[in-house]
């Protein structure tokens, strides 16, 4: 079950909380986007049930305006924001084509590296195609390797520069884009349900999923010069508001990294082993800041 957050009201972020320790100060005429429906409404609703949706409401509650997120396409947003329409999207990857353009936040939530899986009832792969450390050498010579099989792939969304890079190099007959609104119950199930043979997913989304599919089985690979941590952030469009905006919620989010309820909010969703390296991964982040 969802779990909701204290304070917040639906669809508004409620007054009542922000009235504790609120410290950013939202422009006037800022939009929040967010591509998937089901995090929009949960987190318009103060409720959680992710490390995305959590840490989301742990940074909402410094703001000092009421917000309502909208639901809109990723490529739309995008376009909006080109033309400096003051924006911010939730949970983006960094990559250098968006740098570019836009401007982001530290990060707001942390995840274990991108890895590879594989539906068990396929061959597991060749020790040639991993390195001493059983990881993946490269996608594109595990495609060579399978010339048959196709890797499932969500359209708009950045695996970081690495992983980009190497999946445009592939054969457009072995990658299957897909455009889903909802990642977790249309990404990750079209991939369940046999439409491909692999797929990139962080380990957090696969566990969460699996664990409300039975009967699924797969087997994952490390990824040789994948971030072993992934983190997502805000993205704004690149205005003076948003700038200033951003240069609140980074003060913000310094404090929150040492709060005992965002470590929490990151490992309740883990299996203890990966939960114990990605708090002292988090960690580790937080004393470099």
């Amino acid at each position: 079950m969802p779990k909701s957050f204290p304070c917040f009201s639906m669809l508004l972020i409620s007054m009542a909380c922000t009235a504790h320790g609120a410290a950013v100060h939202v422009p006037v005429r800022l939009e929040f986007h967010h591509y998937d429906l089901p995090t929009v409404n949960m987190l318009n609703a103060g409720q959680y049930n992710s490390i995305n949706t959590e840490t989301n409401v742990l940074l909402f509650e410094q703001l000092v305006k009421p917000i309502r997120l909208i639901e809109v396409p990723v490529a739309r947003s995008e376009l909006m924001m080109s033309g400096k329409k003051p924006i911010c999207t939730l949970d983006k990857v960094k990559n250098s084509s968006r740098v570019e353009k836009y401007l982001f936040s530290k990060p707001v939530n942390f995840y274990l590296g991108y890895r590879l899986y594989q539906l068990s009832e396929s061959p597991a792969l060749a020790e040639a195609l991993l390195n001493s450390h059983g990881q993946v050498k490269s996608i594109a010579e595990v495609m060579q390797a399978t010339p048959g099989a196709q890797l499932l792939v969500p359209k708009y969304i950045s695996f970081g520069d690495v992983l980009d890079q190497q999946i445009r190099q592939l054969p457009s007959k072995q990658v299957s884009p897909l455009s889903a609104p909802l990642y977790d119950s249309h990404f990750i199930g079209m991939f369940a349900s046999k439409r491909a043979e692999f797929a990139i997913a962080y380990p957090t989304e696969m566990s969460l999923f699996l664990s409300r599919k039975r009967g699924v089985s797969v087997r994952s690979y490390a990824i040789a010069d994948v971030p072993e941590l992934i983190t997502g952030h805000l993205m704004c469009a690149n205005t003076a508001s948003t700038k200033a905006f951003i240069q609140a919620v980074d003060r913000v989010l310094v404090t929150l990294y040492r709060d005992d309820r965002f470590i929490l909010a990151h490992t309740r969703y883990l299996e203890q082993e990966d939960a114990s390296q990605l708090s002292r991964l988090i960690s580790h982040y937080a004393d470099q800041e």
